[in-house]
């Protein structure tokens, strides 16, 4: 295969490797720099990708993804402790059977408040804007009741836009002792994860969230200041202590009865809301189950009441730092790739993937900060298929500009890949590399037998030649002058004629062809009459069969011509005297096929998958056959092939053989469908 004779080829790193010329070391250190520069190019992208989703989390929705997995995090606490310092008294179905149907006279609540009096503070989760016009002397009751308290806390609502405070009747606001808004803010998917402890209007004291004002009633005034004055600020994220019904609670019913102690109650907050299906306010949570899907707002309160106590609340990343900690498992599975099989590289990112869940989790519910994971999972999961990519994409263009520069060499690679065009997938890539690979084998098995043939059969007559000399000169052999220079002459002859064999296959593969139509019975009628004195010699009959209806095909004719008398030549040596050689010429729609036929010794069948490659000989073994190179069927299937041809053989043993060549066939010159 011209210069594919010295290109050796084991695996595709192989043929990277051993196919590039002398300059392949600069040339492999091309390949390397470009994958180097497609590494760092690849990890910057990503890196700046990766930070421009942490930081446009929200203007990119990417929040909602953030949610999904704070939730699951946040469901995952290995255990809940029930809260000692609040205890909730619950308005649930029980006590609307036993008190009758909502709304209840207020002097039930007064009832209540009273059977409270040990309480550090009571929490009234219920809304009194007007007057009971049926009862109006219940209102003095209530204020009564919370006044000799001294320590209740009445509910306020912020208006939607935020511009103002609905107060509670003020006769209840006089008695109270302090007020604050219950409003509850979910986020976008109607999950409540976070508190809004505190807000100010223009001109107006800071307006506290109803937990802080139970801190002051309490007399935790302490607490409270420290939670005003955080760092964190108004808004946090509750670490919810439990699923719905996790805290400590009552029936309103079995309170105001005197079937709970007032013991219970004492130097505890209470909160007093409703429970029952229908009555308050209802939000899931992060630990809203199926069962449970649901929390009540008393128990939310509940909740932040409890976490302000204890200064527990859930910190959320900075921008920056979320950026950074977004940023870290990408670089890290950025260097991880580029040294690592695909295989453990993709185990290495799927570890990567739990170590965020795992850090996520740690983070959250050991050090209480939240860091949204969804940017840097993202940039991690997209590290692989990109590196992947952009790396094979380069290794593949190197190959293929490998393989341009070597189809411009050889002809059969370049035949082999005619009317293939620069593939743009990747299985065409491989494909397109897979056949140049083959042929690159093929080369190499070529170059080996190429090295047997010229240490072996082409030094054979010359060695020969030097042992005759030698052996005339130490008078071992008497050797007339005249038959010494017969015996010269006969292996200088054998070893001209396998240079020359070996040089024409050498040409045909890598010579440039120059066709021209060619009336194909003229072209067979030549080369069976060329045959006709080699035939008579052994009595063989060669028959052409001449169709009615000849056809035109494009072809080098001495090449061409060379080639068929080379089967025909081959069909006559093989032969046994007083046979026949048949060459025919079967007609197709768009092709025709010769044919050439003996009655010779036949292929044996373990050598017929071989019999086109060079140097292997049917019968080569046997001692009485024909001499030969091994070259000229590998001569015939090259020209075949550069016409743009095909060639098969079938034979049977002590039968004959059959050569069938295909050729495509073209308009007759000079008719209109030239």
């Amino acid at each position: 295969m011209g210069n594919l004779f010295c290109l050796p080829i084991i695996s595709l790193r192989d043929a990277m490797e051993n196919s590039i010329p002398a300059h392949s070391e600069s040339r492999s250190a091309l390949l390397a720099g470009q994958i180097k520069r497609d590494w760092w190019g690849v990890t910057i992208s990503l890196i700046v990708f990766t930070a421009a989703l942490s930081l446009l989390r929200f203007e990119l929705s990417l929040e909602r993804l953030d949610f999904t997995f704070y939730d699951f995090q946040a469901s995952n606490a290995f255990d809940y402790r029930r809260p000692n310092n609040t205890v909730l008294v619950i308005i649930d179905d029980k006590s609307i059977n036993e008190i009758g149907y909502w709304p209840w006279r207020r002097s039930e609540y007064a009832a209540l408040i009273e059977r409270l009096h040990l309480a550090k503070a009571v929490g009234l989760d219920i809304i009194f804007h007007d007057k009971n016009p049926f009862y109006s002397a219940d209102d003095d009751q209530l204020a009564y009741a919370m006044e000799a308290h001294g320590r209740v806390v009445l509910p306020t609502a912020i208006s939607a836009d935020q511009s103002r405070i609905h107060q509670p009747l003020n006769t209840l606001l006089k008695s109270a002792h302090t007020t604050g808004f219950i409003n509850a803010y979910p986020d976008k998917d109607g999950v409540v994860r976070r508190a809004h402890l505190f807000f100010s209007l223009p001109e107006e004291p800071l307006h506290l969230h109803f937990t802080l004002a139970m801190l002051l009633a309490g007399g935790d005034e302490h607490i409270l200041k420290q939670t005003v004055q955080h760092p964190l600020g108004p808004i946090r994220l509750i670490p919810f202590l439990g699923p719905p019904g996790h805290f400590e609670s009552y029936a309103f019913s079995d309170v105001i009865q005197g079937h709970i102690p007032p013991s219970v109650f004492k130097d505890r907050y209470v909160l007093v809301g409703a429970w029952s299906s229908g009555l308050g306010d209802f939000y899931p949570t992060p630990l809203s189950s199926a069962k449970q899907t649901s929390m009540s707002g008393v128990e939310i309160l509940a909740n932040q009441l409890e976490n302000t106590l204890r200064n527990h609340w859930i910190r959320v990343s900075s921008p920056l730092t979320n950026a950074l900690f977004s940023i870290i498992p990408v670089l890290f599975i950025c260097f991880v790739l580029r040294h690592l099989t695909p295989r453990r590289a993709i185990l290495s990112t799927s570890l990567v993937l739990v170590i965020i869940f795992i850090g996520n989790w740690f983070f959250l519910h050991i050090l209480s900060l939240w860091i949204p994971p969804t940017a840097g999972l993202i940039g991690t999961v997209l590290a692989y298929p990109v590196w992947y990519w952009r790396s094979q994409e380069t290794v593949l263009r190197f190959i293929n500009n490998e393989i341009s520069q070597m189809r411009e060499q050889d002809p059969e690679l370049r035949q082999a890949l005619a009317g293939r065009t620069a593939p743009n997938t990747l299985p065409a890539r491989l494909s397109h590399l897979h056949k140049a690979i083959e042929l690159l084998r093929e080369a190499q098995q070529r170059k080996e037998e190429t090295l047997r043939f010229i240490s072996h059969d082409m030094r054979s007559p010359q060695n020969s030649i030097l042992a005759l000399v030698k052996m005339q000169r130490q008078n071992e052999l008497t050797l007339s002058l005249d038959q010494l220079l017969t015996h010269v002459e006969n292996y200088a002859s054998t070893t001209l004629e396998l240079v020359d064999d070996f040089m024409d296959l050498a040409r045909v593969e890598a010579m440039e062809l120059e066709m021209e139509p060619m009336y194909l019975n003229d072209l067979l009628v030549e080369v069976c009459d060329d045959a006709w004195v080699r035939a008579q010699a052994k009595q063989i009959t060669v028959v052409f069969d001449e169709p009615e209806q000849g056809v035109w095909v494009n072809v080098a004719p001495s090449l061409f011509k060379r080639a068929l008398s080379n089967l025909i030549d081959n069909a006559i040596k093989y032969s046994s005297n007083q046979t026949q050689v048949t060459c025919l010429v079967k007609n197709k729609e768009n092709h025709v096929q010769i044919v050439i036929q003996d009655q010779g010794w036949g292929i044996p069948k373990v050598d017929l998958p071989y019999i086109f490659q060079p140097f292997k000989r049917a019968h080569a073994t046997k001692t009485d056959g024909p001499k030969g190179s091994g070259l000229g069927l590998a001569f015939v299937h090259a020209v075949i092939l550069r016409h743009f041809g095909e060639i098969r053989v079938n034979s049977k043993e002590n039968v004959g053989t059959r050569f069938i060549i295909q050729l495509p066939v073209i308009p007759e010159p000079g008719s209109k469908h030239h």
